[in-house]
């Protein structure tokens, strides 16, 4: 095959190769830019420079190979996706499976669209050249392109992984192989019973457009879903952490009681002889005066119980503690809207410093204040998770709503919904959350609208 018959096949109802490996080039580059990367910035552009000439490479000798090689390069052609897809995003195996049928589907739809739209006008305008093609065929994936990403950025999850079950990943490749056998059996063999003998292109075009709608519906499908699961998982968060406050309440009541019997542990230490139930005595003590020293005084009585709660927490963990925060502040936010703000900040702090090697390292400092019409929390703790950790030759990384870090914890369908539900509470009261790591700390800053 010579060069012009790359860019320009003899044949007018086969798509020439390039324009194929440009279909495919930009259904992956589609869900580089959907789905979480791993590679950003410079790194993420000499890839997509990279797997563009890979696939216009493959395309290119895959045309100089015989007819019967022809279902082999197609798989080689999907394997060159699945590895694009793969070596960019940060994406397990079977999520990445998945979003290469989708995005192989996606190609397969375009090229043939091209070509339909393409034969059809030379019959209309009896113009046939290489300038009406590639007219045709930016025409074409321009609009494809652009709306199959706003309609599929809605389906696919940006900030987390997809979770795909085998069971759903069979289910998938299936649908894309039927999709593109049913739309290219014609092409290879007209005497099937499922052969079309006239307007083979529109055929092929309307398989791969059904195949398409499929795989995308029921993305969106298992997308409303997961996110109907995630909202339920975030509201039971939400219960649990005022359980915890309603809990500590009555704790507290106990130990504040138990403060007020000291005088009782005073006369059994006087009347007691036996060394050991002395001693038993004297940790009794201990203890109750190690929680009366946790008791916070913000000048809120829901945060003081949330707070006094986490610092026993923190007394066990070798973590220090250290907060300067106006209560007064906060008296028109909801009781179960400061559990769950304040509940899961420190729980996700004392998660990550207990996992600091070094207990000297071991702190969390929090503050709440007011500045201008805004309520700020900020809550700093180091850690050197690898959910957080920077990436070469970067010294501050930030976190968004769509790009919170991951849960430590190994089940990441299960957890991982705290700083989520933080994110909610904030946007309740008409403020956002973000957090960033700089030079080993992990910075959260909470921002609150404040009520004139």
């Amino acid at each position: 095959m010579d060069f012009s018959a790359f860019l320009n096949p003899v044949n007018i109802q086969d798509t020439p190769r390039l324009f194929t490996a440009i279909a495919e080039w930009l259904a992956v580059f589609v869900y580089f830019n959907i789905y979480k990367k791993k590679r950003h910035d410079k790194e993420f552009a000499i890839y997509c420079i990279a797997i563009f000439i890979i696939l216009v490479a493959f395309q290119f000798i895959a045309g100089l190979l015989p007819l019967g090689f022809w279902i082999p390069t197609m798989i080689g052609a999907v394997g060159l996706m699945y590895f694009s897809l793969y070596i960019v995003l940060d994406i397990k195996p079977r999520d990445c499976a998945v979003l290469t049928t989708h995005a192989f589907v996606l190609a397969e739809f375009a090229a043939s669209l091209y070509k339909q739209l393409y034969v059809w006008s030379v019959k209309i305008t009896e113009q046939e050249g290489m300038g009406e093609s590639v007219f045709n065929m930016l025409l074409v994936y321009t609009v494809t392109y652009i709306v199959y990403y706003r309609f599929e950025r809605g389906n696919v999850p940006s900030n987390r992984n997809l979770n795909i079950s085998n069971k759903e990943m069979i289910s998938v490749i299936a649908t894309g192989i039927g999709a593109f056998i049913m739309s290219n059996i014609s092409f290879v063999n007209s005497r099937t019973p499922f052969s079309a003998t006239e307007n083979m292109l529109y055929v092929r075009t309307l398989v791969d457009f059904g195949g398409m709608l499929m795989l995308m519906t029921e993305m969106g499908r298992r997308n409303e879903l997961a996110l109907r699961k995630e909202s339920t998982e975030i509201n039971q968060l939400f219960q649990k952490q005022y359980e915890q406050y309603k809990l500590a309440i009555d704790n507290s009541e106990a130990l504040r009681k138990e403060m007020h019997d000291m005088k009782h542990y005073v006369m059994a230490l006087k009347n007691e002889d036996d060394p050991d139930r002395r001693s038993e005595v004297l940790a009794d003590m201990e203890q109750a005066i190690a929680i009366q020293e946790s008791f916070m005084n913000t000048g809120n009585k829901v945060l003081d119980v949330v707070l006094t709660t986490k610092s026993l927490q923190c007394q066990k963990k070798n973590i220090t503690l250290n907060a300067m925060v106006d209560g007064d502040l906060l008296s028109d936010i909801h009781v179960k809207d400061i559990c769950s703000l304040f509940g899961n900040i420190l729980d996700n702090a004392i998660e990550a410093s207990q996992q600091v090697a070094d207990k000297e390292k071991r702190l969390i400092t929090l503050s709440v204040r007011k500045r201008n019409q805004f309520i700020i929390v900020e809550c700093d703790n180091y850690s050197d998770s690898e959910n957080v950790k920077l990436r070469n030759n970067q010294k501050r990384s930030f976190f968004g709503k769509n790009n919170l870090p991951k849960t430590t914890k190994g089940d990441n369908v299960k957890h991982g919904y705290g700083l989520k539900s933080i994110t909610q509470v904030a946007e309740k009261y008409g403020g956002a959350m973000n957090c960033s790591y700089e030079d080993g700390w992990f910075k959260l800053k909470v921002l609150l609208a404040a009520n004139k």
